[in-house]
Formats: structure tokens, C-alpha cells, sequence
């Protein structure tokens, strides 16, 4: 706690979080703006004033606990992103669909190119463009990463090239209802493993070329079960 008496958030934020790691890793030259002021009075650095005319910050004590606490904490979400992405893949290994987890595709929205990853890319294993069924699965285990997905919409980009998009949540973050009718809905955590609690509405696609080069060029997910040569 600082003198002031005024502990820090838990987690800090995003923007506090960053700076506090600019000063672990640099000089730490002053931006003198009020994130610098937060961290101040919550005692996470320390200002040396006139070292060679300039103000340089230091992390305290706490401001060292606060940069572990934080690593330790996104160390586990990224555990749990890859436990989601690992049991949805392997679900849907299991339904003999064909699934990508390393996926690179360039998509395009209201005439804006950007390159997209979903997290969790499968299509039925056949020889019918039309019976394909594409699905975008996405993973997400924090709520707040979840609300801004929302907001933003970036996962509307991947209508282009799937025919159901499902959003796949770590259990707790958000209900059912929170989420619009547009998408699916799925959970998963350590214990029930993954699970769909609402299936999404099928819509029309269009692969193009462009989307059949970055599945040539992508390694299919290889399934528990699965050997290493594909069948259809």
C-alpha cells in the first residue's frame, strides 16, 4: 500500500500495467501525465528528480509485486485460452469435421482488408463445396475480453467464410442471454470439459480462393485419436 494509504487496483489497468512494465524494462524516463500520478500515489514507483536534468522513475517494492501478479495472472489465462482451444478442437475432431487451430486468413469488411486468426476453424471432410459447413469457433475466458468482442464486432469478419460462428466460453464469464442470436454458444472448463448450450443459425458462405491458399497452407489439427493422414 502506498503512503498515501491508497492501494492499487487488482489487476491494474491495461494502460497502468504497460507503463509499469516501460519502466521495468527502460531507463524510466518521465512522462510526466497522469497515468505517472496513479502510479505514484498507489506507490508502485519511485521518482529520482534531476538525474542529468531529467526525471527518472524506479519500481518500488510493490511495484515489482504488481508486475508478478500480473505475469502470473496472464500466464494463467493464456493456459485456459489453450485448454479451450485444445478440448473445442478435440470435440470437434471427434465429430470426423476437419479443424484448424492455427489458422491465418485474410478477410475483408465494409471494403477493410485485415488478416484474421480464429482461434478454432473446421469444416465437414468432404468432396461437396456445398456441404462443407464451415464453423468459427472463439474462444474466451475473461469477461472482459468477451464485452470487447462484442462491442467491437471484429468477429463479424469471419461470416465471409463460415456458415455458423459459435463463441466458446470459459464458465462464469457471461450467460447464454448475453449473448446475441446471431452466434452460438458453447462453455468449457477443466472439470466438465466442452460443452454446446445453443446451437448457431446456419448461414450462406462463400470460399474463395483466397481462403482455400491459407488452408493449403495451414496444418490441420491431428486429433487424439486421429492418425497422421487425413481421410474423407
Amino acid at each position: 500500500m502506498s503512503e498515501t494509504g491508497e492501494a492499487p487496483p487488482s489487476p491494474l489497468p491495461r494502460r497502468h500495467a504497460t507503463r509499469l512494465r516501460h519502466y521495468w524494462r527502460s531507463q524510466g524516463w518521465a512522462h510526466h501525465d497522469n497515468i505517472d500520478i496513479d502510479l505514484l500515489r498507489w506507490g508502485l514507483i519511485v521518482e529520482h528528480p534531476d538525474r542529468a536534468a531529467t526525471s527518472v522513475f524506479e519500481l518500488t517494492a510493490a511495484g515489482r509485486d504488481a508486475l508478478a501478479a500480473g505475469l502470473v495472472r496472464n500466464r494463467a489465462v493464456r493456459q485456459a485460452h489453450a485448454a479451450a482451444v485444445t478440448a473445442t478442437a478435440q470435440y470437434l475432431a471427434d465429430a470426423r469435421r476437419l479443424v484448424f487451430t492455427e489458422l491465418s486468413i485474410r478477410t475483408v469488411l465494409e471494403d477493410k482488408w485485415r488478416t484474421c486468426k480464429p482461434d478454432v476453424f473446421s469444416l465437414v471432410r468432404g468432396l461437396r463445396a456445398d456441404h462443407l459447413a464451415p464453423q468459427v469457433h472463439e474462444i474466451k475466458v475473461s469477461r472482459a475480453d468477451l464485452l470487447g468482442e462484442l462491442r467491437s464486432a471484429k468477429i463479424e469478419r469471419y461470416r465471409e467464410l463460415a456458415a455458423s460462428i459459435y463463441f466458446v466460453l470459459a464458465d462464469g464469464i457471461a450467460s447464454i442471454e448475453e449473448i446475441p442470436e446471431d452466434y452460438g454458444v458453447a462453455f468449457h472448463d477443466a472439470r466438465r470439459g466442452f460443452r454446446i448450450a445453443r446451437q448457431a443459425p446456419i448461414g450462406d458462405y462463400q470460399l474463395e480462393t483466397r481462403h482455400w491458399m491459407a488452408l493449403a497452407k495451414a496444418r490441420p489439427f491431428a486429433g487424439e485419436h486421429e492418425s497422421g493422414q487425413l481421410a474423407f
